[in-house]
Protein backbone atom coordinates (compact mmCIF):
# COMPACT_ATOMS: atom_id res chain seq x y z
CA UNK A 1 0.00 0.00 0.00
CA UNK A 2 2.83 2.40 0.86
CA UNK A 3 4.44 1.67 -2.49
CA UNK A 4 1.17 2.46 -4.29
CA UNK A 5 0.80 5.74 -2.40
CA UNK A 6 4.44 6.59 -3.15
CA UNK A 7 3.92 5.90 -6.83
CA UNK A 8 0.72 7.96 -6.81
CA UNK A 9 2.32 11.01 -5.19
CA UNK A 10 5.40 10.66 -7.41
CA UNK A 11 3.14 10.69 -10.45
CA UNK A 12 1.33 13.77 -9.18
CA UNK A 13 4.66 15.51 -8.60
CA UNK A 14 5.90 14.67 -12.09
CA UNK A 15 2.67 15.91 -13.66
CA UNK A 16 2.93 19.07 -11.60
CA UNK A 17 6.48 19.67 -12.80
CA UNK A 18 5.48 19.06 -16.41
CA UNK A 19 2.56 21.45 -16.00
CA UNK A 20 4.84 24.11 -14.51
CA UNK A 21 7.32 23.64 -17.35
CA UNK A 22 4.54 23.89 -19.95
CA UNK A 23 3.23 27.08 -18.34
CA UNK A 24 6.66 28.67 -18.33
CA UNK A 25 7.31 27.57 -21.87
CA UNK A 26 4.18 28.78 -23.67
CA UNK A 27 6.28 31.12 -25.78
CA UNK A 28 8.01 29.35 -28.67
CA UNK A 29 11.66 28.47 -28.29
CA UNK A 30 13.91 29.63 -31.14
CA UNK A 31 16.99 27.83 -32.43
CA UNK A 32 18.77 29.57 -35.25
CA UNK A 33 21.47 27.70 -37.19
CA UNK A 34 23.74 29.88 -39.34
CA UNK A 35 26.34 28.55 -41.75
CA UNK A 36 29.05 30.60 -43.41
CA UNK A 37 29.42 31.08 -47.17
CA UNK A 38 26.90 28.43 -48.17
CA UNK A 39 25.76 27.83 -51.76
CA UNK A 40 22.02 27.07 -51.73
CA UNK A 41 22.38 24.44 -54.48
CA UNK A 42 24.05 22.08 -52.02
CA UNK A 43 20.67 21.55 -50.29
CA UNK A 44 18.46 18.84 -51.76
CA UNK A 45 15.25 20.77 -51.04
CA UNK A 46 16.49 23.64 -53.24
CA UNK A 47 17.70 21.37 -56.03
CA UNK A 48 14.28 19.72 -56.10
CA UNK A 49 12.75 23.02 -57.24
CA UNK A 50 15.27 23.66 -60.03
CA UNK A 51 15.84 22.46 -63.55
CA UNK A 52 18.57 19.76 -63.63
CA UNK A 53 21.14 21.96 -65.36
CA UNK A 54 20.82 24.52 -62.55
CA UNK A 55 20.56 22.02 -59.73
CA UNK A 56 23.64 20.04 -60.70
CA UNK A 57 26.20 22.72 -61.45
CA UNK A 58 29.05 20.41 -60.45
CA UNK A 59 27.77 17.22 -62.07
CA UNK A 60 25.59 14.29 -61.03
CA UNK A 61 27.34 13.69 -57.71
CA UNK A 62 25.48 15.83 -55.17
CA UNK A 63 25.26 16.17 -51.40
CA UNK A 64 22.35 14.39 -49.74
CA UNK A 65 20.85 16.60 -47.02
CA UNK A 66 17.94 14.56 -45.58
CA UNK A 67 17.74 16.48 -42.30
CA UNK A 68 17.60 19.93 -43.87
CA UNK A 69 15.14 18.53 -46.42
CA UNK A 70 13.00 17.30 -43.52
CA UNK A 71 12.90 20.79 -42.02
CA UNK A 72 11.87 22.22 -45.40
CA UNK A 73 9.19 19.60 -46.10
CA UNK A 74 7.74 20.11 -42.61
CA UNK A 75 8.14 23.89 -42.59
CA UNK A 76 8.79 26.71 -45.06
CA UNK A 77 11.61 27.56 -47.43
CA UNK A 78 12.39 30.87 -49.11
CA UNK A 79 13.63 30.63 -52.70
CA UNK A 80 14.43 34.35 -53.07
CA UNK A 81 16.08 35.20 -49.77
CA UNK A 82 18.99 37.60 -50.29
CA UNK A 83 21.79 38.88 -48.12
CA UNK A 84 21.57 42.62 -47.48
CA UNK A 85 25.25 42.50 -48.38
CA UNK A 86 26.95 39.28 -49.53
CA UNK A 87 29.90 39.57 -47.18
CA UNK A 88 30.21 38.40 -43.59
CA UNK A 89 29.97 41.21 -41.01
CA UNK A 90 27.61 43.44 -43.01
CA UNK A 91 25.18 40.58 -43.61
CA UNK A 92 25.31 39.42 -39.99
CA UNK A 93 24.60 42.92 -38.72
CA UNK A 94 21.33 42.91 -40.67
CA UNK A 95 20.37 39.50 -39.29
CA UNK A 96 20.49 40.63 -35.69
CA UNK A 97 19.30 44.26 -35.95
CA UNK A 98 16.81 44.32 -38.82
CA UNK A 99 18.77 47.24 -40.32
CA UNK A 100 20.88 47.67 -43.43
CA UNK A 101 24.64 47.43 -42.75
CA UNK A 102 25.47 51.08 -43.36
CA UNK A 103 22.91 52.12 -40.74
CA UNK A 104 24.64 50.21 -37.94
CA UNK A 105 28.29 51.02 -38.80
CA UNK A 106 28.86 47.69 -40.54
CA UNK A 107 29.33 48.38 -44.25
CA UNK A 108 32.59 46.39 -44.17
CA UNK A 109 34.03 43.51 -42.16
CA UNK A 110 35.46 43.88 -38.66
CA UNK A 111 33.61 46.95 -37.45
CA UNK A 112 31.53 46.99 -34.24
CA UNK A 113 27.74 47.31 -34.37
CA UNK A 114 26.32 50.67 -33.33
CA UNK A 115 25.02 49.93 -29.82
CA UNK A 116 22.12 52.35 -30.18
CA UNK A 117 20.34 49.75 -32.33
CA UNK A 118 18.91 46.84 -30.31
CA UNK A 119 19.47 43.27 -31.42
CA UNK A 120 16.93 40.47 -31.30
CA UNK A 121 18.64 39.22 -28.13
CA UNK A 122 18.21 42.63 -26.43
CA UNK A 123 14.48 42.47 -27.09
CA UNK A 124 13.94 38.81 -26.19
CA UNK A 125 15.79 39.22 -22.88
CA UNK A 126 13.01 41.60 -21.81
CA UNK A 127 10.42 38.99 -22.84
CA UNK A 128 11.76 36.39 -20.42
CA UNK A 129 13.84 34.44 -22.93
CA UNK A 130 17.14 32.79 -22.06
CA UNK A 131 19.49 33.99 -24.77
CA UNK A 132 22.65 32.22 -25.89
CA UNK A 133 25.09 32.35 -28.76
CA UNK A 134 27.45 29.58 -29.83
CA UNK A 135 30.04 30.01 -32.58
CA UNK A 136 31.26 32.70 -34.93
CA UNK A 137 30.00 36.27 -34.30
CA UNK A 138 32.19 38.59 -36.41
CA UNK A 139 30.58 41.78 -35.12
CA UNK A 140 33.07 42.85 -32.44
CA UNK A 141 35.92 44.45 -34.34
CA UNK A 142 39.32 42.93 -35.06
CA UNK A 143 39.72 40.50 -32.15
CA UNK A 144 40.54 36.94 -33.22
CA UNK A 145 39.34 34.50 -31.95
CA UNK A 146 37.94 36.84 -29.27
CA UNK A 147 36.04 34.48 -26.96
CA UNK A 148 33.00 35.88 -25.11
CA UNK A 149 33.40 39.36 -26.64
CA UNK A 150 32.23 42.30 -24.58
CA UNK A 151 30.29 43.59 -27.60
CA UNK A 152 27.91 40.61 -27.69
CA UNK A 153 24.88 42.91 -27.83
CA UNK A 154 22.40 41.21 -25.55
CA UNK A 155 23.35 37.53 -25.71
CA UNK A 156 23.54 36.73 -22.00
CA UNK A 157 25.23 33.35 -22.40
CA UNK A 158 28.13 34.07 -24.75
CA UNK A 159 30.74 31.73 -23.28
CA UNK A 160 31.09 29.85 -26.57
CA UNK A 161 30.79 32.90 -28.81
CA UNK A 162 34.01 33.84 -30.59
CA UNK A 163 34.40 36.93 -32.68
CA UNK A 164 35.93 35.65 -35.89
CA UNK A 165 38.04 33.02 -37.62
CA UNK A 166 37.36 29.60 -39.15
CA UNK A 167 38.93 27.36 -36.55
CA UNK A 168 38.64 23.61 -37.05
CA UNK A 169 39.41 21.99 -33.69
CA UNK A 170 38.08 23.12 -30.30
CA UNK A 171 38.67 22.07 -26.73
CA UNK A 172 37.39 22.94 -23.28
CA UNK A 173 39.26 23.15 -19.97
CA UNK A 174 37.99 21.62 -16.73
CA UNK A 175 36.35 24.88 -15.69
CA UNK A 176 34.41 25.06 -18.99
CA UNK A 177 36.66 27.62 -20.70
CA UNK A 178 36.78 27.01 -24.47
CA UNK A 179 39.97 27.19 -26.50
CA UNK A 180 41.35 26.54 -29.99
CA UNK A 181 42.95 23.12 -29.66
CA UNK A 182 45.60 23.39 -32.40
CA UNK A 183 48.55 25.77 -32.16
CA UNK A 184 51.19 26.80 -34.66
CA UNK A 185 54.94 26.82 -33.97
CA UNK A 186 54.61 30.18 -32.21
CA UNK A 187 51.98 28.77 -29.86
CA UNK A 188 49.20 30.78 -31.50
CA UNK A 189 45.75 29.39 -32.43
CA UNK A 190 45.90 27.58 -35.76
CA UNK A 191 43.46 26.39 -38.43
CA UNK A 192 45.15 22.98 -38.31
CA UNK A 193 43.17 19.74 -38.18
CA UNK A 194 45.23 17.71 -35.67
CA UNK A 195 42.92 15.80 -33.36
CA UNK A 196 39.74 16.59 -35.30
CA UNK A 197 37.02 14.04 -34.57
CA UNK A 198 33.28 13.87 -33.83
CA UNK A 199 33.83 15.53 -30.44
CA UNK A 200 36.38 18.22 -31.31
CA UNK A 201 35.70 19.24 -34.92
CA UNK A 202 34.12 22.69 -35.12
CA UNK A 203 30.68 21.78 -36.49
CA UNK A 204 30.24 18.90 -34.04
CA UNK A 205 31.70 20.73 -31.03
CA UNK A 206 29.57 23.83 -31.55
CA UNK A 207 26.38 21.83 -32.04
CA UNK A 208 27.12 19.88 -28.85
CA UNK A 209 27.48 23.16 -26.94
CA UNK A 210 24.15 24.28 -28.40
CA UNK A 211 22.45 21.11 -27.21
CA UNK A 212 24.01 21.67 -23.77
CA UNK A 213 22.54 25.19 -23.69
CA UNK A 214 19.10 23.90 -24.64
CA UNK A 215 19.27 21.20 -21.96
CA UNK A 216 20.18 23.78 -19.32
CA UNK A 217 17.42 26.20 -20.32
CA UNK A 218 14.58 24.01 -21.58
CA UNK A 219 12.25 24.92 -18.70
CA UNK A 220 12.14 28.51 -19.94
CA UNK A 221 11.62 29.91 -23.42
CA UNK A 222 15.03 30.19 -25.03
CA UNK A 223 16.64 31.82 -28.04
CA UNK A 224 19.87 30.14 -29.09
CA UNK A 225 22.03 30.90 -32.12
CA UNK A 226 24.60 28.40 -33.35
CA UNK A 227 26.86 29.95 -35.96
CA UNK A 228 29.00 27.36 -37.74
CA UNK A 229 32.20 28.50 -39.50
CA UNK A 230 31.69 25.92 -42.28
CA UNK A 231 31.58 25.36 -45.22
CA UNK A 232 33.74 28.52 -45.52
CA UNK A 233 37.45 27.87 -46.06
CA UNK A 234 40.11 26.93 -45.16
CA UNK A 235 39.08 23.81 -47.03
CA UNK A 236 39.27 21.00 -44.51
CA UNK A 237 36.78 18.66 -42.88
CA UNK A 238 37.17 15.72 -40.50
CA UNK A 239 36.98 12.03 -41.35
CA UNK A 240 34.95 10.39 -42.79
CA UNK A 241 33.61 13.48 -44.56
CA UNK A 242 37.04 14.30 -45.94
CA UNK A 243 36.97 11.24 -48.21
CA UNK A 244 33.26 11.03 -49.11
CA UNK A 245 33.65 12.95 -52.37
CA UNK A 246 37.40 12.78 -53.01
CA UNK A 247 37.17 10.19 -55.79
CA UNK A 248 34.48 12.05 -57.68
CA UNK A 249 35.35 14.00 -60.80
CA UNK A 250 33.31 17.17 -60.66
CA UNK A 251 32.13 19.22 -63.59
CA UNK A 252 32.81 22.91 -63.57
CA UNK A 253 29.69 25.12 -63.41
CA UNK A 254 27.95 26.06 -66.64
CA UNK A 255 29.18 29.65 -66.30
CA UNK A 256 32.79 28.70 -65.58
CA UNK A 257 34.10 30.11 -68.89
CA UNK A 258 31.94 33.23 -68.89
CA UNK A 259 33.25 35.99 -71.13
CA UNK A 260 33.83 39.61 -70.13
CA UNK A 261 34.18 42.89 -71.99
CA UNK A 262 35.18 46.46 -71.21
CA UNK A 263 31.67 47.30 -70.01
CA UNK A 264 31.50 44.46 -67.50
CA UNK A 265 31.21 45.63 -63.88
CA UNK A 266 33.93 44.75 -61.41
CA UNK A 267 31.73 42.12 -59.81
CA UNK A 268 32.10 40.09 -63.00
CA UNK A 269 35.82 39.79 -62.31
CA UNK A 270 37.93 36.75 -63.17
CA UNK A 271 39.35 34.93 -60.15
CA UNK A 272 42.86 33.55 -60.69
CA UNK A 273 42.36 31.00 -57.90
CA UNK A 274 39.75 29.23 -60.01
CA UNK A 275 42.07 28.34 -62.88
CA UNK A 276 43.66 25.42 -61.03
CA UNK A 277 41.68 22.28 -61.92
CA UNK A 278 43.05 20.10 -59.10
CA UNK A 279 42.52 22.80 -56.52
CA UNK A 280 38.93 23.26 -57.68
CA UNK A 281 38.26 19.50 -57.50
CA UNK A 282 39.64 19.33 -53.96
CA UNK A 283 37.75 22.45 -52.93
CA UNK A 284 34.39 21.14 -54.13
CA UNK A 285 34.96 17.70 -52.58
CA UNK A 286 35.77 19.25 -49.20
CA UNK A 287 32.90 21.72 -49.47
CA UNK A 288 30.44 18.89 -50.11
CA UNK A 289 31.87 16.94 -47.17
CA UNK A 290 31.44 19.97 -44.92
CA UNK A 291 27.81 20.36 -45.98
CA UNK A 292 27.17 16.67 -45.25
CA UNK A 293 28.66 17.09 -41.77
CA UNK A 294 26.42 20.12 -41.20
CA UNK A 295 23.35 18.16 -42.24
CA UNK A 296 24.19 15.29 -39.90
CA UNK A 297 24.47 17.76 -37.05
CA UNK A 298 21.08 19.24 -37.96
CA UNK A 299 19.78 15.69 -37.51
CA UNK A 300 21.45 15.54 -34.10
CA UNK A 301 19.74 18.80 -33.10
CA UNK A 302 16.30 17.62 -34.26
CA UNK A 303 16.70 14.32 -32.39
CA UNK A 304 17.72 16.12 -29.20
CA UNK A 305 14.69 18.44 -29.35
CA UNK A 306 12.41 15.44 -29.91
CA UNK A 307 13.89 13.55 -26.96
CA UNK A 308 13.37 16.59 -24.72
CA UNK A 309 9.74 16.80 -25.86
CA UNK A 310 10.07 20.40 -27.05
CA UNK A 311 10.44 20.09 -30.84
CA UNK A 312 6.83 21.06 -31.53
CA UNK A 313 7.19 24.25 -29.49
CA UNK A 314 10.50 25.21 -31.07
CA UNK A 315 11.06 27.39 -34.13
CA UNK A 316 14.12 26.17 -36.03
CA UNK A 317 15.62 28.41 -38.66
CA UNK A 318 18.47 27.42 -40.94
CA UNK A 319 20.23 30.08 -42.96
CA UNK A 320 23.60 31.45 -44.02
CA UNK A 321 25.26 34.86 -44.11
CA UNK A 322 25.90 34.70 -47.87
CA UNK A 323 26.69 32.23 -50.62
CA UNK A 324 29.80 30.86 -52.30
CA UNK A 325 30.10 30.90 -56.09
CA UNK A 326 32.27 27.76 -55.98
CA UNK A 327 33.42 28.18 -59.59
CA UNK A 328 30.28 29.81 -60.97
CA UNK A 329 31.17 32.74 -63.25
CA UNK A 330 34.82 31.74 -62.86
CA UNK A 331 34.81 32.92 -59.25
CA UNK A 332 34.87 31.53 -55.74
CA UNK A 333 33.50 33.00 -52.50
CA UNK A 334 31.14 36.00 -52.48
CA UNK A 335 30.75 39.72 -53.12
CA UNK A 336 28.67 39.70 -56.32
CA UNK A 337 24.91 40.01 -56.91
CA UNK A 338 24.89 36.60 -58.66
CA UNK A 339 22.49 34.02 -57.19
CA UNK A 340 25.34 31.81 -55.93
CA UNK A 341 26.75 34.72 -53.93
CA UNK A 342 23.83 36.90 -52.82
CA UNK A 343 20.99 34.35 -52.55
CA UNK A 344 21.04 32.41 -49.30
CA UNK A 345 19.28 29.25 -48.15
CA UNK A 346 16.56 29.94 -45.60
CA UNK A 347 14.34 27.29 -44.00
CA UNK A 348 11.95 27.91 -41.12
CA UNK A 349 10.31 25.10 -39.15
CA UNK A 350 7.49 25.96 -36.73
CA UNK A 351 5.12 23.06 -36.21
CA UNK A 352 2.39 25.15 -34.60
CA UNK A 353 2.27 28.04 -37.06
CA UNK A 354 3.75 27.07 -40.46
CA UNK A 355 2.03 24.71 -42.88
CA UNK A 356 4.30 21.85 -43.94
CA UNK A 357 5.77 22.25 -47.41
CA UNK A 358 5.32 26.03 -47.66
CA UNK A 359 7.42 27.59 -50.43
CA UNK A 360 7.83 31.37 -50.61
CA UNK A 361 9.16 32.79 -53.89
CA UNK A 362 8.81 36.49 -53.02
CA UNK A 363 12.09 38.40 -52.85
CA UNK A 364 13.07 39.28 -49.26
CA UNK A 365 16.31 39.67 -47.33
CA UNK A 366 17.89 39.17 -43.94
CA UNK A 367 16.91 42.58 -42.59
CA UNK A 368 13.49 40.88 -42.32
CA UNK A 369 14.54 38.16 -39.90
CA UNK A 370 14.46 40.08 -36.62
CA UNK A 371 10.93 41.51 -37.05
CA UNK A 372 9.74 38.08 -38.21
CA UNK A 373 11.12 36.26 -35.16
CA UNK A 374 9.72 38.88 -32.79
CA UNK A 375 6.26 38.59 -34.31
CA UNK A 376 6.39 34.80 -34.21
CA UNK A 377 7.22 35.17 -30.50
CA UNK A 378 4.25 37.58 -30.06
CA UNK A 379 6.49 40.46 -28.92
CA UNK A 380 4.42 43.66 -28.80
CA UNK A 381 6.97 46.36 -27.99
CA UNK A 382 9.33 46.35 -30.92
CA UNK A 383 11.91 48.82 -32.22
CA UNK A 384 11.68 50.29 -35.71
CA UNK A 385 13.24 48.24 -38.50
CA UNK A 386 14.30 48.63 -42.09
CA UNK A 387 13.17 45.02 -42.54
CA UNK A 388 9.63 43.68 -42.70
CA UNK A 389 7.81 41.01 -40.73
CA UNK A 390 7.55 37.97 -43.02
CA UNK A 391 4.82 36.28 -40.96
CA UNK A 392 2.08 37.18 -43.49
CA UNK A 393 4.08 35.43 -46.24
CA UNK A 394 4.59 32.38 -44.03
CA UNK A 395 0.80 32.15 -43.73
CA UNK A 396 0.05 33.07 -47.35
CA UNK A 397 3.00 32.72 -49.77
CA UNK A 398 0.94 34.20 -52.63
CA UNK A 399 0.03 37.41 -50.82
CA UNK A 400 -0.67 39.87 -53.64
CA UNK A 401 -0.39 43.00 -51.51
CA UNK A 402 3.28 42.34 -50.73
CA UNK A 403 5.83 44.64 -52.39
CA UNK A 404 8.09 41.92 -53.72
CA UNK A 405 11.42 43.70 -54.12
CA UNK A 406 14.48 43.84 -51.91
CA UNK A 407 17.99 45.29 -51.93
CA UNK A 408 21.59 44.13 -51.66
CA UNK A 409 24.85 46.05 -51.76
CA UNK A 410 28.63 45.97 -51.48
CA UNK A 411 30.19 49.07 -49.94
CA UNK A 412 31.54 51.54 -52.53
CA UNK A 413 31.10 48.94 -55.28
CA UNK A 414 27.53 48.12 -56.31
CA UNK A 415 23.92 48.19 -55.18
CA UNK A 416 21.07 46.09 -56.58
CA UNK A 417 17.29 46.05 -56.47
CA UNK A 418 15.96 42.51 -56.76
CA UNK A 419 12.60 40.83 -57.40
CA UNK A 420 11.89 37.12 -57.62
CA UNK A 421 12.80 37.31 -61.33
CA UNK A 422 14.77 40.47 -62.10
CA UNK A 423 17.87 42.22 -60.79
CA UNK A 424 18.98 45.71 -61.62
CA UNK A 425 22.55 46.18 -60.39
CA UNK A 426 24.47 49.43 -60.63
CA UNK A 427 28.23 49.25 -60.27
CA UNK A 428 30.02 52.53 -59.60
CA UNK A 429 33.19 51.73 -61.56
CA UNK A 430 33.41 54.26 -64.36
CA UNK A 431 33.26 52.08 -67.49
CA UNK A 432 30.57 49.62 -66.44
CA UNK A 433 26.97 49.76 -67.59
CA UNK A 434 23.86 49.17 -65.48
CA UNK A 435 23.06 45.47 -65.53
CA UNK A 436 19.55 44.04 -65.82
CA UNK A 437 19.30 40.30 -65.27
CA UNK A 438 16.26 38.15 -66.03
CA UNK A 439 16.73 34.98 -63.98
CA UNK A 440 13.78 33.24 -65.65
CA UNK A 441 14.92 33.60 -69.26
CA UNK A 442 18.61 33.63 -68.34
CA UNK A 443 19.11 31.57 -65.14
CA UNK A 444 22.87 31.53 -65.79
CA UNK A 445 22.91 35.34 -65.42
CA UNK A 446 25.08 35.87 -68.47
CA UNK A 447 23.03 38.44 -70.42
CA UNK A 448 22.68 42.13 -69.70
CA UNK A 449 19.17 43.03 -70.84
CA UNK A 450 19.60 46.69 -70.10
CA UNK A 451 18.92 48.68 -73.27
CA UNK A 452 16.52 46.15 -74.77
CA UNK A 453 13.12 47.74 -75.52
CA UNK A 454 11.07 44.87 -74.12
CA UNK A 455 12.70 45.41 -70.70
CA UNK A 456 12.09 49.17 -70.50
CA UNK A 457 9.07 49.00 -68.18
CA UNK A 458 10.65 46.66 -65.65
CA UNK A 459 13.98 48.53 -65.72
CA UNK A 460 12.33 51.89 -64.97
CA UNK A 461 10.10 50.35 -62.28
CA UNK A 462 13.10 48.80 -60.51
CA UNK A 463 15.12 52.01 -60.83
CA UNK A 464 12.33 53.94 -59.09
CA UNK A 465 12.36 51.40 -56.26
CA UNK A 466 16.12 51.72 -55.98
CA UNK A 467 15.99 55.51 -55.88
CA UNK A 468 13.39 55.38 -53.13
CA UNK A 469 15.51 52.88 -51.15
CA UNK A 470 18.73 54.96 -51.16
CA UNK A 471 16.78 58.03 -50.01
CA UNK A 472 14.60 56.30 -47.40
CA UNK A 473 17.46 54.28 -45.91
CA UNK A 474 20.01 57.11 -46.28
CA UNK A 475 22.30 54.76 -48.18
CA UNK A 476 25.69 56.38 -48.98
CA UNK A 477 25.20 55.44 -52.64
CA UNK A 478 22.75 58.33 -52.91
CA UNK A 479 25.73 60.71 -52.70
CA UNK A 480 27.86 58.81 -55.20
CA UNK A 481 28.05 60.73 -58.47
CA UNK A 482 28.64 57.66 -60.63
CA UNK A 483 25.70 55.85 -59.09
CA UNK A 484 23.41 58.86 -59.53
CA UNK A 485 24.43 59.24 -63.17
CA UNK A 486 23.73 55.60 -63.98
CA UNK A 487 20.48 55.51 -62.04
CA UNK A 488 19.24 58.54 -63.93
CA UNK A 489 20.32 56.84 -67.14
CA UNK A 490 17.97 53.97 -66.34
CA UNK A 491 15.11 56.25 -65.23
CA UNK A 492 15.10 58.00 -68.65
CA UNK A 493 15.36 54.64 -70.47
CA UNK A 494 15.08 55.10 -74.24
Amino acid sequence: MKRLLYAFFLGVLLLSNLSTQAQKNKKPNIVWVITDEHNFRTLGCYRDLMEPEQAKQWGDKVVDTPNLDWLASNGAMFTSMYASSPVCSPSRSSMFTGQYPHTVNMSVNNNVIDKSYPTIANVLNKEGYKTGYVGKWHLSGESKPGWAPEASHGFVNNRYMFNRGHWKVFGMSNDGTPFIAVKNKKGEPSYGMAGANEKTYSTDWLMDRTIDFIDENKKDPFFCVVSLPEPHGPDAVRAPYDMMYKDNVFSMPRTFLEGRNEHSPKWRKLDKKVNNPKKMQDMIATYFGSVKCIDDNIGKLITSLKEKGILENTIIMFSSDHGDLLGEHNQVNKGAPFEGSALIPCIVYAKQTIKAGTVINTAVNNTDWMPTFLNMASVKNQPKFAGKDLSPLLKNPNLKSWDGVTFSRIHKSWVAVISDRYKLAIDVSSKSQPWLIDTKNDPDELINHYGEKQYKTIAVELAKKLKNYVITENDPFKDNAEFSKKLEQVLVYK
